[in-house]
């Protein structure tokens, strides 16, 4: 091998496999001592015409592989433990640590993801000595205490009863798909400064309603002032209200307004994105659109219709039905058309062809599905709504109270659904 500054001086070639074994346990051996942060070795066939037969795998070739090292612990003093309020109102604790070098970086925080962790796994008490890690030589996190003399004398770390943001009485929501864990949250919506911080900055990001300005520091202004605490309160600043923020000069307030009125247009996947649905990320926000054509039929769907969406499950779909039927957010999608939030209504799109060719008729109230809710789940699955029975229909899907079009269909001979028969074609099959 030639010699070269640029040439590691680690670098290798090894004459075999146990070569090359012993080589990658060495370079780990020294790791703790290189003047920079390594994690793991790559290991390569020498050989140039070996490579060419060898080839490559979509973006990485054959003749090469990388092996990684445990990422690096160390141990430390846990200080504390404080509690973040996220913008869905979840309670998530946080160890904070005395600063301790991990893997190049100095880590003084790191979560505990929620209270089953904290207390049952970790069992960590006042004053701990952790063990951490950066899982995946990245994230920070506590993999357990150090047993020491008089332990278990101290105090093991709790939640608080209350929302450290707003002073709400926290609630304690069970988890269905594991009943020894829970949700712990504070009820307060954006009446709680941490949720509201947290719903303008998702109401404002990139991938939602895109407003170029509002930064955080902005929202944390706006906020603690309580001057925006819902993003429908962002349509009703005044520049002078804004010139009086620190670092906020007339022009910047200026820009800042025409990016809030440009939002006004945002496409409707977008703003249903911007909502902060549960669940509803920038793919099923596209798809929702699609498949509903407007916020309105959205609003009214059920579970059952939900599940018609490609990519909807019963899950996804409880939770957007659980947010739709929340008379706040009900009201705050009305103050977001109060002021000019335009939802604008897009063509259906079919997502399915389960009903291709299929003429319905609906007549009659559904138990729980509005007509429009009704139409879209039909039209997303293929099929073809109209208004009038004919030897043509198909089906017509009959509720309660249905009239004159129930006679005809018998007269005719046409099948006759109720709502549970509909959710079921869609489903099963023409």
């Amino acid at each position: 091998m030639c010699s070269s500054d640029l040439t590691n001086p680690l670098n290798k070639v090894c004459a075999g496999l146990e070569e090359v074994i012993a080589a990658v346990a060495e370079i780990e051996r020294q790791r703790a001592e290189l003047p920079y942060e390594i994690d793991g070795a790559v290991v390569k066939v020498d050989s140039t015409a070996l490579q060419d037969a060898l080839g490559f795998v979509t973006r990485s070739p054959r003749w090469a592989l990388a092996f990684k090292y445990p990422p690096p612990t160390a141990r430390t003093r846990l200080d504390g433990v404080s509690f973040s309020v996220g913008r869905t109102g979840a309670v998530t604790p946080v160890a904070n640590l005395a600063p301790v070098r991990v893997g190049g970086v100095t880590v003084r925080n790191a979560t505990l993801h929620n209270e089953h962790q904290m207390t049952r796994v970790l069992g960590l008490r006042q004053g701990d000595l952790v063990e951490i890690r950066r899982a995946g030589d990245v994230i920070p996190e506590v993999l357990g205490a150090v047993d020491e003399p008089l332990r278990a004398m101290r105090p093991l770390v709790a939640y608080p009863e209350r929302c450290p943001q707003c002073d709400t009485h926290l609630v304690r929501e069970p988890n269905p798909d594991d009943p020894d864990k829970v949700l712990i949250r504070c009820p307060n919506g954006l009446g709680c400064p941490a949720q509201a911080r947290g719903a303008l900055r998702h109401f404002a990001s990139r991938l939602a309603m895109d407003i170029e300005g509002l930064g955080e520091k902005i929202v944390d202004q706006l906020v603690t002032a309580r001057l925006v605490m819902r993003p429908s309160d962002l349509y009703h600043l005044q520049l002078d209200t804004l010139v009086g923020l620190e670092r906020m000069g007339k022009l910047s307030a200026q820009n800042l307004l025409d990016a809030i009125e440009v939002s006004k247009r945002r496409p409707l996947d977008r703003a249903l994105m911007a909502l902060g649905i549960p669940t509803v990320g920038e793919s099923t926000a596209r798809d929702l659109a699609k498949h509903f054509g407007s916020i309105d039929a959205l609003m009214d769907a059920d579970e059952a219709a939900l599940t018609g969406v490609f990519g909807v499950g019963q899950t996804v779909a409880h939770e957007i039905r659980t947010f739709f039927s929340e008379e706040a957010n009900r009201a705050e999608i009305a103050r977001l058309r109060e002021a000019g939030v335009q939802f604008p209504p897009v063509e259906r799109v079919v997502t399915a062809t389960t009903l291709a060719g299929k003429t319905f008729v609906l007549t009659g109230t559904l138990p729980s599905m509005s007509r429009d809710a009704a139409k879209a789940m039909i039209e997303g699955a293929g099929g073809k709504v109209t208004g009038s029975v004919s030897k043509k229909t198909d089906y017509v899907v009959v509720g309660a109270d249905a009239g004159s079009k129930l006679e005809k269909a018998r007269e005719l001979g046409v099948a006759i659904l109720d709502q549970e028969g509909l959710v079921m074609l869609v489903g099963g099959g023409a």
